[in-house]
């Protein structure tokens, strides 16, 4: 009952994606051991967390360019560390592959689009190349990939190095998802219709995906009350890699 009183802090809501984080992870690195699916079912929430606190985030936030910069750059140390720790220690059962920090960044600019054309302090020119980075990212990716004659070090660097939204993880859905909580802010009911919404699309569309099980994450935002809380800035930066590198590696040091 305290809980529901006193609500949930930003921090709080970033320690329950965290641990909720851990388990699909878990379920992630040892499937094939027999841990049960109901862990990755629990890591269906935590997406729709860590995309409602980047709005929060993007919001409060004094610089919002170092803000994106430092989610671009834990994109690529992620991207850096997923692909050289498989490449020194194999493990034929588990990959590692996308990384949140890139949707993350790509959601934050959608939301800085969006403000340069709607905010108050608009800033049309620059809104028009953000915008078409989201565009065009994505195409130029696919006409890299589908390139007969390019190098495949280039190849590389668009799949590994440049976020785009057919790329990163949950793709143009969580990208979206991540604008409307910045844009229905202070409008808690276009928050939660919104997480519905895309929850049940999800559903209809790929029943057999349970990703449409992220409409849970609806409690814990409902109970968020505004407020910070403990700041732990680089808690989520260190603890992200941390944890599934670490997971790997026991994954594949003891197991195979």
């Amino acid at each position: 009952m305290s809980i529901i009183k006193r609500g949930l802090t930003s921090f709080d809501l970033k320690l329950i994606g965290i641990i909720l984080m851990v388990f699909d992870h878990i379920h992630q690195m040892f499937y094939f051991e027999g841990v049960p699916l109901w862990f990755t079912m629990l890591g269906r929430l935590v997406a729709p967390i860590f995309l409602f606190l980047s709005a929060e985030g993007f919001y409060y936030t004094r610089n919002r360019k170092k803000y994106m910069l430092n989610l671009l750059i834990g994109f690529w140390i992620c991207q850096i560390l997923f692909m050289a720790v498989p490449a020194i220690l194999p493990n034929s059962k588990v990959e590692l592959i996308n990384t949140i920090f890139g949707t993350l960044f790509l959601g934050l600019c959608a939301m800085w689009v969006y403000d340069g054309f709607f905010g108050k302090v608009k800033y049309i020119g620059k809104a028009v190349l953000g915008l078409l980075f989201l565009i065009v990212t994505p195409f130029v990716t696919m006409f890299v990939m589908a390139s007969q004659d390019m190098p495949l070090i280039i190849k590389q660097i668009f799949i590994f190095f440049i976020p785009s939204v057919l790329t990163v993880e949950g793709g143009p859905i969580f990208i979206l998802l991540a604008l409307m909580f910045h844009i229905f802010r202070n409008k808690k009911i276009g928050t939660y219709l919104t997480l519905v919404l895309v929850s049940l699309f999800i559903f209809i569309s790929s029943p057999q995906n349970d990703q449409w099980m992220m409409v849970f994450s609806l409690l814990p935002i409902y109970l968020y009350n505004g407020e910070e809380g403990r700041k732990e800035k680089w808690l989520f930066y260190i603890f992200y890699p941390l944890h599934i590198i670490v997971l790997y590696l026991l994954s594949t040091l003891i197991f195979l």
